[in-house]
């Protein structure tokens, strides 16, 4: 891994360089800034190819994950043959678009699959994400257990159904990390209705009043924002303040000042990145982190306390349910005990979102 490493470095930045000196005798004609700038990204997109690491911070579609030695797909197959998991268990499959054969979860009925593939020499292996089915030539082997229907009868069901799916990615590629170290297969773990919680409203950039309900629609919180939107509170269904937050101004990016039962409890600060946002913030039990991650639907947010997800936002999920649209936020929660913070970073993230596509300076206001 450490060739490959400086191999991708080295090319990547002698093609960034060419990128820049292109832009530099250019003297400003279209023509020349154009083929400078496709250099310019082609040189940072192989400079990102260099370690897991910097490929997975430019990309949720395909994850790179790296081998402590040569590999072969087969490997993969038999661990995870048997393993049910929300997409049904893995089969080998053809692709039109690569010589090795892939390892695949899906489709489900949308279309949507994951593939997971290794390189050549068996060094590196990617999972990807696709909704074309006809990328695939042939089907090499059957799945064990074939991938779940929706077959439920309310929307917390029915939102535990989809988020399983749309959750899958992120949870696979950490079990097939787990696997490359221990040669073990962890079980996947399925999200239970009682985990869900939905908001009874969008966010708005107004302000406004608006509940968090369980899956029996039992009042949880009452959310209230008023303009100019700096400061969110949080009640109980007996209109105790459990948590608040506070936006501070004049920050090159922005910060939220957290706190629980009326204490401080943390600073939250969104990070610099080129592709999702990414919030942090120092705990005393340690570091919580909001990392926004693609779906197929929506805008979906982890949230991870030292390297564990106690939880996720999903923000405007359009599902029929019935005749019923439901686009709202909703929470799906790992522990309990974390579902103040949980709804206080759901809430920042919508503000964050809605004032992203007001195109307002979200920092400053």
């Amino acid at each position: 891994m450490k060739k490959r490493k400086w191999k991708f470095r080295i090319a990547g930045g002698a093609v960034t360089l060419l990128g820049i000196y292109l832009m530099a005798v250019g003297y400003g004609e279209t023509i020349t800034l154009t083929i400078a700038t496709v250099v310019l990204i082609f040189g940072i997109a192989i400079w990102s190819m260099a370690t897991p690491e910097s490929y997975n911070s430019m990309t949720d579609m395909i994850a790179m994950i790296s081998m402590e030695k040569p590999r072969k797909i087969e490997e993969f197959y038999e661990a995870y043959k048997n393993v049910d998991t929300p997409f049904g268990s893995a089969w080998l499959a053809k692709f039109y678009t690569m010589r090795q054969k892939a390892h695949v979860f899906g489709p489900d009925a949308k279309g949507e699959y994951l593939y997971f593939w290794l390189t050549k020499d068996g060094h590196v292996g990617y999972l990807g994400y696709s909704f074309i089915e006809g990328f695939i030539k042939k089907k090499l082997t059957t799945p064990v257990y074939p991938i779940h229907e929706d077959v439920a009868e309310n929307l917390a069901d029915h939102l535990s159904y989809h988020s399983d799916l749309m959750m899958f990615q992120s949870e696979l590629k950490a079990n097939l990390e787990h696997f490359v170290k221990t040669g073990t297969v962890q079980p996947f773990q399925k999200i239970s209705a009682s985990q869900i919680y939905t908001f009874t409203e969008d966010y708005r950039l107004t302000g406004q009043h608006f509940d968090l309900e369980d899956t029996d629609g039992n009042l949880v919180y009452e959310i209230d924002s008023t303009v100019p939107l700096k400061t969110f509170y949080i009640y109980d269904a007996m209109h105790t303040e459990i948590f608040r937050m506070t936006k501070e101004l004049l920050h090159a990016l922005p910060t939220y000042r957290f706190y629980l039962y009326g204490e401080p409890y943390g600073v939250l600060k969104k990070q610099f990145a080129l592709v999702r946002d990414q919030f942090s913030m120092e705990l005393p039990e340690g570091k919580l982190e909001l990392r926004e991650y693609a779906g197929s639907i929506g805008h979906n947010y982890s949230v991870k306390l030292n390297g564990t997800m106690i939880g996720a936002i999903v923000d405007n999920m359009d599902l029929t349910v019935g005749n019923i649209m439901f686009d709202n936020a909703f929470l799906i929660v790992y522990d309990a005990k974390y579902l103040p913070q949980l709804t206080a970073l759901a809430v920042m993230a919508a503000r964050e979102l809605a004032r992203d596509k007001d195109g307002g300076l979200s920092n400053r206001s």
